[in-house]
């Protein structure tokens, strides 16, 4: 059910009604130009490049949604306090309102903490990815063009330590 409450474990690169194919599509194709593949297997491992980039737009996107919505529940969460209050005898005092305004934003600026640790494992998997397969790309370029090393320092990120 993740991928119907958040989407960022959906099997699909747009999320009907919540994103546009279209911008999916410049999205791609300029990131698989900025790769200039050449041949099938390079041309995939752009695509996939693009879809794992895609995807953690997505979770930015998802962070700064939670973050908004935590912010636009104020007003109501401010009437059940006063209604709480007015039901135990303890009215908001009306030159507090704006304080406890000025904390609910502060205590809110960031997504709850179940949200943010979603989005910081989320988004640390992806990158993961992300750096693996772009680097195996960078090699496979670099071998094309006849160099006899890859460019690159080449570390296995996924890999428990020994």
């Amino acid at each position: 059910m993740n991928a119907v409450k958040h989407g960022l474990r959906s099997g699909v690169p747009v999320i009907p009604g919540v994103e546009s194919f279209e911008e999916w599509q410049e999205f791609r194709d300029g990131i698989v130009a900025s790769y200039a593949p050449e041949g099938r297997l390079e041309t995939e491992l752009a695509e996939t490049c693009a879809n794992i980039l895609w995807r953690k737009r997505r979770i930015y996107n998802y962070e700064t949604e939670m973050t908004a919505h935590s912010l636009d529940r104020i007003p109501s969460d401010l009437e059940d306090v006063a209604r709480y209050g007015a039901a135990v005898g303890k009215p908001m005092d009306d030159s507090r309102v704006m304080d406890w305004v000025d904390e609910q934003v502060d205590r809110r600026t960031l997504a709850p903490r179940d949200h943010m640790e979603r989005v910081i494992r989320y988004e640390s998997h992806y990158h993961r990815l992300w750096v693996q397969v772009h680097h195996e790309l960078e090699a496979l370029q670099s071998r094309r063009k006849g160099h006899r090393l890859s460019p690159l320092a080449r570390f296995d990120v996924a890999g428990s330590p020994a």
